[in-house]
């Protein structure tokens, strides 16, 4: 479990490293506790020890678990376990911490256990001699069934950690001792000789421990005291078990013949309860992000002038630097909603189109549109930040959004939004003056509180009959008990795939109703809910119709809002009278990052997430999920192919599995926020990206700190592409040109390399869609410095010719022809000295004529036509010869 060892330079202290995952080590899975897998107290004590070993104290003087080591369901923990410098008595402090081991630089580690090493034992091997087998006047106890009782306690031990093969009892009640056998199974045994002492051996040996039948806790190791090793790599054990002082208990450990292997003096055991481990397990969740809103530095250096323009007014021509467009609240929704979009997609269309403002940048000025500080968060509002988002995410560096306490950009505002406007940040929230941007991070600290599904109370689930609705509803029957459910879809039972639904949850113990209800329409809804009392809610309908912001129809706009926007306003006020537990609305991660052609669709979700805020702040129950894309082929991802979800994973935010969906939405449920972001974030892809990083990202990685060299033979942070391309020729201006376009287009199409990219093949043909070529697009933009537009794959369709149109772009005409000649020549001179020697005359003779050529144009200068040499006759170049020599 442990690898690098690492001496810290003038502090005589060491750092141990590893890696726990359940791909690395598989046999910790078959260590779980309440259904939540953990390291069990044995791997904590062979970590110690291991430790020990290294530093010449190896006897494990005491250790403290302070915090479950949760492994989790995919992915792994990077370890860390750190020794101090010894004390003056020549003891060392302890301490074994985690981290996902893709954590975002800057993330904290957790800390499991702390202890105490020490060099000599006060134990006696002698005193671990169990020989004597089975012990004078024990008595056998019967192990049939245990592991089954066990499973009822909590304890979910699998095959490796299921080893006890007998236990012997003498004496009663507290006083009793107890002795036992263990062994790996085979499967495991080969393992032995790669641990001092293997987990789950010694783990599986103490359950002589749990043998009681009727216990009513789940009890777990906790602490222990003087742990020496006697002997290592034990395959099977005998143990003996005694009462200490007080709680504690005094381990004797022998290998299969009674031989030392280990004594610990006190071991204390504790009960754990199930909602700790559910705890530890949601703290610990890889993929469970919130957005903060994180203060930035108010720049020295201020915009100083823009145009003010209204939402609804043509543009100024010609276009200036920069234009603020101040968006008034809009009102209450839903169809305050509908208006206020409509009208700012009209704007973002005529912005986008137009030519003259291809270099201009857009500011949108709201308030109260997003959740910084204390504001109270009008949903409205946060509506419009999701449709810019989406057009940011096509256009980078065209948009800025600037959310302040008062929309007044030509009065006392100016100074704030000037100061918005110089951070380079595409998002800022003003807030008393402060500047704050927004940064997805984990959720680091719990604040779980009880399961809120009504075990009685009726669950309602729009959209519950197909897509994640669906898996949710068997999800809270099968997992949370939940015996009433009223599932809707616009379909109601005529829904296909409804009646297996409805057999398969009427089967599992469920009383279930499905109404055919248009959830959008507010008099549909409440003749749904007359004389119905709810207990709980999950908003999950929705559709999706994705389309680049500069194409968005209106029609598209409101066909996507209304199932998400209206339907969750409706729900929201017309249960306020409902004793809810839970209302629950399944949002996007699309409204945060990754919403590049689902403008309608960003804007639809970041009103959900505003909407569980709002109902917060009013006292109501609310949780909005920004859930990232499921692999499940249903519901909003069910139309994506393997180019979509390539994508995603480029882009650094793959697919989930349905059971980790699931397990993200009890974990993000049960997690105290009004917003939580349930998403896969793959950290290496991030760092990977070409293009910029979504504001929201950025707190996760660390750019790099110098250049990169590219495939391309770009450098990241290097001298612009057009400053290394003036040194080329023309013809290597071309070549270079042309595999950067090739590299980039086989990235994002997901194709082996360049190779496959064929240069003179259509983009179109080679599987380009409207997507595809905004990230290209945007790629692009990043490495060559330029903004080039949307069209681009349409302006130059083949790859051979957008690399002419970006050297065209890129390369200044030489203002110092004889400059690029005296270049070219250089060339030419390291080329000459590779010739072999018989190639002299035939080259020396070529030289030659293109000198004389030379020499008569410059004499010559209104003869601008040159010598053809290779191609001219003998009578022709005896003519040449002659005017040379000013024969007549």
């Amino acid at each position: 479990m442990l690898g690098a060892v690492v001496d810290l330079p003038g502090t005589g202290g060491v750092v141990l490293t590893g890696r726990l995952a359940r791909t690395v080590q598989p046999w910790l899975a078959d260590h779980a506790v309440f259904d939540t897998v953990l390291v069990p107290g044995t791997g904590l004590v062979e970590l110690a020890l291991r430790a020990g070993d290294q530093v010449g104290c190896p006897v494990l003087d005491e250790l403290t678990i302070s915090a479950p080591l949760v492994l989790p369901t995919d992915g792994g923990l990077a370890l860390r376990v750190t020794v101090d410098a010894a004390d003056d008595g020549g003891a060392r402090t302890l301490g074994i911490w985690s981290r996902a081991d893709d954590a975002a630089d800057g993330t904290d580690w957790t800390r499991h256990a702390e202890g105490v090493l020490v060099r000599e034992a006060a134990a006696d091997p002698a005193a671990a001699d169990l020989t004597e087998w089975p012990p004078a006047g024990a008595e056998p106890v019967d192990l049939d069934g245990l592991y089954d009782r066990l499973r009822d306690q909590g304890y979910g031990y699998g095959p490796v950690f299921q080893g006890l093969r007998a236990v012997w009892r003498r004496g009663d009640g507290d006083a009793a001792e107890i002795w036992a056998e263990a062994a790996l199974p085979e499967v495991a045994a080969a393992d032995a000789p790669r641990f001092l002492l293997h987990p789950a051996l010694l783990d599986a040996a103490l359950h002589a421990n749990l043998v009681d039948e009727g216990a009513d806790d789940t009890p777990l190791p906790f602490s222990w005291r003087g742990v020496t090793l006697h002997a290592a790599h034990a395959a099977s054990l005998r143990i003996r078990i005694s009462p200490a002082t007080g709680d504690k208990l005094a381990v004797t450990v022998a290998d299969g013949h009674g031989n030392p292997v280990a004594t610990i003096d006190q071991m204390v055991v504790r009960p754990v309860a199930a909602d700790a481990l559910d705890a530890a397990a949601r703290s610990q969740h890889r993929h469970l992000y919130e957005v903060q809103w994180q203060p930035v530095p108010t720049p020295d250096a201020v915009a100083d002038g823009w145009t003010l323009v209204d939402v609804d007014a043509e543009l100024p021509d010609p276009a200036p630097d920069t234009v603020v467009v101040a968006l008034d609240p809009p009102g209450t929704p839903p169809a305050a909603v509908h208006e206020a979009t409509a009208r700012l997609l009209g704007l973002l269309r005529r912005w986008l189109t137009h030519p003259g403002y291809a270099h201009s940048t857009l500011a949108l000025l709201t308030r109260d549109a997003v959740g910084a500080g204390d504001t109270p968060v009008d949903p409205a509002s946060a509506a419009l930040w999701g449709l810019v988002r989406a057009a940011e995410a096509e256009h980078p560096g065209r948009f800025v959004l600037v959310d302040a306490d008062r929309v007044d950009p030509d009065g006392a505002g100016t100074a704030h939004l000037a100061a918005a406007l110089a951070t380079g940040e595409p998002e800022v929230a003003v807030r008393d003056g402060q500047l704050l941007v927004p940064r997805l991070a984990r959720l680091g600290v719990d604040t779980a509180v009880d399961s809120p599904w009504p075990v009685d109370g009726t669950v309602l689930i729009t959209g519950g009959l197909g897509g994640l609705g669906s898996l949710v509803a068997r999800h809270l029957v099968t997992r949370h008990g939940v015996r009433r459910l009223l599932l809707t879809g616009r379909s109601g039972a005529a829904t296909p795939g409804a009646a297996d639904l409805v057999a398969d949850l009427t089967a599992a113990g469920a009383d279930v109703t499905v109404a055919a209800c248009d959830v959008a329409d507010r008099d549909a809804v409440a003749a749904l809910l007359a004389d119905r009392p709810l207990g709980a809610v999950v908003h999950a309908a929705g559709t999706a119709e994705n389309a680049l912001v500069d194409a968005l129809t209106p029609d598209q706009l409101h066909r996507v809002l209304r199932p998400k926007v209206d339907a969750a306003w409706h729900l929201h006020d017309l249960t306020r009278d409902h004793d809810l537990t839970a209302f629950v609305l399944f949002s996007s991660s699309a409204g945060w990052a990754a919403g590049a052609g689902q403008g309608n669709y960003a804007a639809a979700n970041l009103f959900l997430d505003a909407l569980a805020q709002r109902r917060r702040a009013d006292g109501l129950p609310a949780t909005s999920l920004a859930f990232g894309l499921w692999a499940t082929g249903t519901g909003m991802g069910g139309h994506l192919d393997e180019t979509d979800l390539h994508r995603m994973r480029r882009l650094g935010m793959p697919a989930m599995s349905t059971d980790e969906g699931l397990a993200l939405f009890d974990a993000a449920v049960t997690a105290g926020r009004a917003t939580v972001v349930p998403v896969r974030v793959d950290l290496e892809a991030l760092r990977r990206r070409t293009d910029a990083l979504p504001a929201v990202l950025r707190g996760l990685v660390r750019t790099p700190a110098r250049p990169t060299a590219s495939a391309t033979g770009a450098t990241a942070g290097g001298p612009p592409l057009a400053q290394r391309l003036a040194g080329l020729s023309d013809a290597d201006r071309e070549t270079v040109l042309l595999d950067l376009v090739r590299t980039h287009a086989a990235a994002v199409l997901g194709f082996p390399g360049p190779a496959s990219v064929e240069p003179g093949r259509a983009f179109k043909d080679l599987g380009f869609d409207s997507l595809a070529a905004v990230e290209f697009r945007n790629v692009l933009s990043t490495v060559t410095g330029l903004r080039l537009p949307a069209t681009l794959v349409f302006d130059h369709p083949e790859p051979t010719a957008l690399a002419r149109a970006l050297k065209a772009e890129l390369v200044v005409p030489d203002a110092d022809p004889a400059g690029a000649v005296l270049a070219d020549l250089d060339r030419l001179e390291k080329a000459l000295a590779e010739v072999p020697g018989d190639e002299y005359a035939r080259l020396t003779a070529r030289l030659e004529a293109v000198l004389r050529g030379w020499q008569d144009r410059a004499g010559r200068p209104d003869d601008d036509t040159p010598h053809d040499y290779e191609s001219a006759t003998d009578e022709e170049l005896f003519d040449v010869l002659e005017n040379e020599l000013g024969i007549s």
